[in-house]
């Protein structure tokens, strides 16, 4: 994928309300990461310092300049909110797999994993 020829930019703030809202529901989002179109799956969302938000997410889809994807399946990353335009709440299954133990995130402020009402596998 190529960079999109309209990226909405968007406030910290904003960024960081529409992916607290995906790991709070487990809704997948559509950005624009570092200038590169990608899917995402966020999982866990909050500060290491301050004003430096990370969300250890799952990305499904899309591309990426710092590591590529598999063939099959997704790769978990560890993305700083700042990069991120162009965000978009998905109406699609959540994906996600096995993972090692995240440590993107220091101060957690949200996790899917607190949210045992929907069904990652079945995106409900």
């Amino acid at each position: 994928m190529s960079v999109p020829a309209s990226v909405t930019v968007q406030s910290l703030e904003e960024v960081h309300r529409l992916v607290y809202v995906a790991v709070a529901h487990r809704l997948p989002i559509a950005a624009v990461y570092d200038g590169v179109q990608s899917l995402f799956c966020p999982h866990v969302l909050d500060c290491n310092e301050p004003n430096q938000y990370r969300a250890f997410c799952y990305q499904y889809g899309g591309d990426s300049r710092s590591a590529p994807r598999p063939q099959a399946g997704g790769i978990w990353r560890c993305i700083a909110l700042e990069k991120l335009n162009s965000v978009e709440l998905l109406d699609g299954p959540w994906q996600t797999e096995p993972h090692a133990r995240q440590r993107c995130v220091k101060h957690v402020e949200v996790d899917a994993e607190d949210h045992p009402d929907r069904d990652p596998q079945n995106g409900q």
